[in-house]
């Protein structure tokens, strides 16, 4: 899957504690304009990842982890309304960050999170939808329609500060997002390919935009280490 001494040894990640195990490489994320890179290494209880930056390391915890997973009423306070929550899942918890999961969310409860992200962050969903359209490789009239065809995935919610990022999988999705040079080039490191063959790679690739910031990264996915294909 990826080229474990790349990104690994090449990358500044070459003095890691043992506990931490290459092969369970499950996400790298790459900033598009700076080159910045975090990775995810998922834990052999399978409970949590492990969050690398270049001078971190912090714990990723599944939603539903009994100790560390999510609270509800944490959202319902924060954004002051009611999410069905057999929709709006919380996928991962990692300190006072909510990831929310919503491809099995309907575009009703989608629309509702992204109009309460939309007044708490003072962003506009005319500001959202260009967003959406940017990292999703499509082109959507409204933000109920793209919505409505699953062009965001996932949110990632700190109730700390104002860093909302929107997550959309285009490659799965069949639309496909134009890498730039830079991006296509670590890629191609990464999974020790060539570019002609990097599209095989890449179907569940997340894209993701923060609002505020504008700031774009990809982020890759083991997908098979803990998903059936």
């Amino acid at each position: 899957m990826y080229d474990l001494a790349f990104i690994f040894d090449e990358c500044g990640f070459d003095s890691l504690p043992e506990y931490i195990e290459r092969e369970r490489l499950f996400n790298v994320s790459f900033d598009v304009v700076s080159g910045e890179i975090k990775l995810y290494v998922l834990d052999a209880s399978e409970k949590f990842l492990y969050k690398l930056s270049a001078d971190t390391i912090t714990r990723q915890y599944t939603g539903d982890d009994s100790l560390h997973g999510g609270d509800y009423g944490v959202l319902t306070r924060y954004f002051q309304c009611e999410f069905n929550d057999r929709e709006i899942i919380i996928d991962a918890v990692e300190d006072d960050v909510y990831y929310l999961y919503l491809d099995d969310a309907g575009p009703e409860q989608c629309l509702l999170l992204m109009r309460a992200i939309s007044r708490k962050i003072g962003t506009t969903e005319a500001g959202i939808l260009r967003a959406i359209n940017m990292i999703s490789g499509q082109t959507f009239a409204t933000l109920e329609s793209g919505l409505a065809n699953k062009a965001v995935s996932l949110v990632k919610v700190p109730f700390k500060d104002d860093g909302v990022k929107i997550y959309s999988r285009p490659f799965l999705r069949g639309a496909g997002f134009d890498l730039n040079t830079r991006t296509r080039s670590f890629l191609t490191r990464l999974y020790n390919c060539e570019e002609s063959v990097l599209p095989g790679f890449l179907k569940h690739l997340w894209v993701a935009r923060e609002l505020v910031t504008e700031r774009v990264l990809v982020v890759t996915q083991h997908h098979s280490l803990l998903h059936e294909e």
